[in-house]
């Protein structure tokens, strides 16, 4: 065991010697990586938080979410003039600083629970708005367009390292002291977070297009790749976040800890598999790797229907990953390889991106709004399934039109 170990070792060393980052890219990774830590122990456990507080109504979650993303979406080719305003450092910064008023007013939930969910949308909202679109404009410019791939393979595995036990200890959490617990320690790593942005040099970019052009734009026949591919993303990205948590939330007959353990174990198969997937993007084409990470993706939600115990949930997990580690990585990689590419429209880019995604969102919730009132909730992993396919819609053609 040992001697195989050191045989990784020497290999992962091999793979990623020679890669480096810019300062600017680890303090924004730094920052990234602290507020993952604080929603990461929320993680899968905030739609059960409102499933479970809303009499586990299914449709008030789906509205909840609705509500985020219909204003995300309304709400960021306005806050993309701030680019070339405030710059994309002090954009991020107050991102996070309504990110954690959001939290904050989760704590305050059991208070007066219609009055805190409101204040949580309109702060989630904002916070979307914010620190999207700026978060990946410096993140392009940061990343080495000889190793995209690698790059992102190792920040994405550092960060999942330290986030190895957080789900596990959410879960803990809310067992033993209870959801507002939880809140708090969230909003205490979200503080922190801040502090590393304040190393990262200022950008300010010009965001050129009008309130009504950008959507015009965002649905522009010469956009059509790039829409389709961000909006199945964003679609089936809400299978994963709201419909699967709630579903093995039930599954598992309501024990948090479980769920905690299982969501820690599936981001150490993570971590395994995203190290040789990353410099595999840098040898392969990317549509090759595309096409591995949309045939795993596909059948891994088909998996996902099938699941009864926890080993069943942990192994679909973790089979549905390797794919949508393949998928994601290459699909991100190539998002940012197309953002670069786009010279002067990295920001308007970035910007018909975070809309299709909210398009994507929204558009899944509302079919699964109606569907859940004659079909099992699992009808929403057979919806991803079909929507995983339209991942290939991300080709070399994906331009700003």
């Amino acid at each position: 065991m040992d001697e195989l170990q050191d045989k990784a070792e020497k290999v992962v060393h091999a793979l990623y010697r020679k890669t480096h980052f810019s300062r600017d890219l680890v303090a924004l990774y730094t920052s990234r990586t602290l507020m993952r830590i604080s929603l990461g122990a929320l993680g899968v456990f905030l739609p059960i938080f409102f499933f479970r507080e809303f009499n586990y109504d299914l449709q008030l979650v789906i509205a909840i979410f609705v509500s985020i993303y219909g204003l995300h979406l309304l709400m960021t080719p306005l806050s993309s003039k701030l680019l070339g305003i405030i710059g994309t450092r002090r954009m991020i910064m107050l991102g996070l600083v309504f990110l954690g008023f959001s939290i904050v007013a989760l704590y305050l939930f059991p208070r007066n629970p219609g009055y805190a969910t409101v204040l949580y949308i309109l702060f989630v909202a904002t916070y979307r708005a914010l620190y999207w679109v700026p978060f990946h404009v410096d993140f392009s410019h940061g990343l080495d367009k000889t190793m995209r791939g690698r790059q992102l393979a190792i920040l994405r595995n550092t960060a999942s390292a330290v986030l190895i036990a957080v789900p596990t200890i959410g879960g803990l959490i809310i067992s033993s002291a209870g959801f507002n617990t939880l809140f708090l320690f969230s909003i205490f790593v979200m503080i922190f977070a801040i502090i590393p942005l304040w190393f990262m040099g200022h950008t300010y970019e010009r965001y050129s297009w009008g309130y009504t052009e950008t959507f015009q734009h965002l649905f522009a026949r010469g956009n059509r790749s790039l829409f389709i591919a961000h909006f199945a993303n964003g679609a089936q990205g809400m299978a994963i976040t709201l419909f699967w948590p709630v579903y093995i939330f039930t599954l598992l007959d309501e024990r948090f800890t479980v769920l905690g353990i299982i969501a820690s174990l599936t981001v150490v198969v993570v971590i395994v598999l995203r190290t040789f997937v990353g410099k595999l993007f840098d040898t392969w084409s990317p549509k090759r790797m595309l096409w591995v990470g949309v045939i795993m993706a596909t059948t891994g939600w088909v998996t996902k229907i099938f699941v009864q115990t926890p080993f069943e949930v942990f192994a679909a997990d973790s089979y549905h990953n390797f794919g949508r580690t393949v998928n994601s990585l290459s699909f991100d990689a190539t998002t940012y390889e197309q953002a670069a590419d786009n010279g002067r429209y990295v920001d308007e880019y970035t910007a018909l991106k975070e809309m299709a995604l909210s398009v994507g969102r929204i558009v899944m919730l509302l079919l699964m709004g109606v569907l859940v009132l004659y079909l099992d909730m699992r009808i929403a992993f057979v919806i991803a399934a079909f929507v995983a396919l339209f991942m290939l819609g991300l080709n070399a053609k994906m331009k700003i039109r």
